[in-house]
């Protein structure tokens, strides 16, 4: 079924995750529906039997947060508490009645409410959203969701902000219990055939350490595994983030089959279409869980054109052998249908187009410009295009001869394409961030193109990430990190020259 095992790392992980998992859970097709439905829910969803014998399907994905990052979720939810009279507990002899120690817990907010209820939902705000919990629409298995109770969430006497800090955790928790063997094995066990590991992870906190350390260890015991890592990182970082960052990607590169950055743009790098309230990880974590799961959409899809494993996108993007480290462009439109004026729509991307909202923005210094993406040698690229002019007639119901003119029509055999009918939708979970031409929200779904791609501006970013760095990080450890970026950053420079005199440093 090639199914794909999700990793949840931390807060900012999780909120992007949530998303991710709403919109999965929005593909769900029932009886009375005759339509195929657009994604295979196998790939991301695990069959199950709940406490009262009926049959569940939940998400194949294992959670880690700090204490207190959970918000009100529960890790026993309403699919496996125990059934009255059925408790294997009512069973045992002793005959003591036991004192439970508990914290107060987390009240439910109003969004939950109304799920658990059967009532409409309320519209969600900011104000409402205080963990990514808040605006979940689905059930997790209980072996899904682990809190680490080493660290609280947003902690001031102990924050977890450092990158050792994660390493460390990581290391200790290991030692006590092999982490992989009991939180990740059982849903590798369970698959019939895995396509991939995907992670979600923070890069600029002590969670790009942790992450660094668990996808070492899944590399030793899947060695020949795709690991796609979706790494998040916060825009203008302060100095100890930046080392951090660097630290991560590293690490990272240099084990994952795949690394992609995503960071959200300044405002003044956005389109007018795009709007929404930076200060609110709900709202920011929505943008980048667009292009998330628009990129990744052809690992699930059912249109015979379109499907390819997250290993075959890796394989397209990575052409040296070491450029494991990707770009991912994303443009958001009003969704476009048969009944639509194709003339008004937006036009389909040429191969070397760009998009206009770019989520790689690692820093640069205030003596540097990032070079004009004309000026970047695409080495290989994997478009999505859902819900845009000229997909209607060319995707979904495609025969294999057409479905392989689709995929290679830019000639390049480095390029693939996905052409999709469905379009993004837009849940009631989902913040109003996208506005029409007249400027009002789009409520119900998006048109949305992605673009992944291996390029020669990744190789000036990451060396102008370990110029930054290089000035101020440990002596002890410059050597090492330093000669590893430049390591990552020249694997996109090898037998290419755009043949200008600044690309050298």
């Amino acid at each position: 079924m090639h199914e794909i095992i999700t990793l949840q790392l931390g807060q900012a992980s999780n909120y992007v995750a949530t998303h991710f998992w709403n919109t999965q859970e929005s593909y769900f097709t029932y009886d009375n529906d005759p339509s195929e439905p657009a994604v295979d829910p196998n790939v991301h969803w695990r069959a199950g039997i709940g406490a009262d014998g009926a049959e569940t399907f939940l998400p194949r994905t294992v959670i880690y947060d700090l204490k207190g990052g959970f918000g009100s979720l529960r890790k026993i939810n309403a699919l496996y508490e125990p059934v009255e009279g059925n408790d294997a507990a009512s069973a045992m002899t002793w005959s003591a009645k036991p004192v439970v120690q508990k914290l107060p817990a987390i009240p439910q907010g109003v969004y939950q409410q109304s799920l658990d209820a059967g009532e409409a939902a309320p519209e969600l705000t900011s104000s409402h959203v205080r963990y990514w919990s808040d605006f979940s629409r689905v059930f997790y298995h209980p072996k899904s969701l682990n809190q680490l109770y080493d660290y609280e969430l947003n902690s001031s006497i102990r924050p977890f902000e450092d990158w050792h800090l994660g390493q460390e955790l990581f290391k200790s928790l290991d030692r006590e219990e092999d982490m992989v063997d009991r939180d990740f094995r059982p849903f590798i066990e369970e698959a019939d055939q895995m396509q991939a590991i995907q992670l979600f992870t923070c890069l600029d906190d002590a969670w790009g350490g942790f992450a660094a350390d668990y996808v070492d260890r899944l590399r030793d015991e899947y060695p020949k595994a795709t690991i796609w890592v979706w790494g998040i990182q916060t825009p203008r970082l302060p100095r100890r983030q930046l080392h951090n960052l660097a630290r991560s990607v590293a690490s990272i590169c240099e084990q994952a089959t795949m690394l992609v950055p995503l960071s959200v743009p300044a405002a003044k790098d956005l389109p007018p279409n795009i709007r929404f309230d930076s200060q609110s990880p709900w709202h920011t974590s929505a943008l980048l869980s667009t292009a998330v799961e628009t990129a990744g959409f052809s690992s699930r899809a059912t249109s015979k054109g379109g499907r390819e494993t997250l290993g075959n996108v890796a394989a397209r993007l990575n052409t040296g052998g070491k450029q494991s480290l990707s770009r991912l462009q994303m443009s958001v439109s009003q969704a476009w249908s048969p009944e639509d004026d194709q003339s008004a729509s937006p036009p389909i991307p040429g191969s070397d187009s760009t998009l206009d909202v770019d989520l790689f923005q690692f820093p640069r210094s205030n003596k540097t410009r990032a070079p004009r993406p004309s000026m970047r040698k695409c080495f290989g690229q994997s478009w999505a295009l859902r819900a845009t002019s000229g997909v209607q007639s060319s995707s979904g119901d495609q025969d294999d001869e057409d479905a392989e003119r689709s995929s290679h029509q830019y000639k390049d055999p480095r390029t693939h394409r996905l052409l999709e009918k469905a379009p993004f939708p837009l849940l009631d979970s989902f913040p109003a961030i996208y506005m029409d031409s007249k400027g009002a929200a789009l409520s119900q779904s998006a048109g949305v193109i992605t673009r992944l791609t291996t390029d020669t501006g990744v190789s000036d970013a990451v060396k102008e990430l370990r110029s930054v760095v290089s000035a101020s990080i440990a002596i002890e450890e410059r050597e090492d990190l330093g000669n590893e970026l430049a390591e990552l950053a020249d694997a996109y420079r090898d037998g290419w020259s755009s043949g200008s005199d600044d690309d050298d440093d």
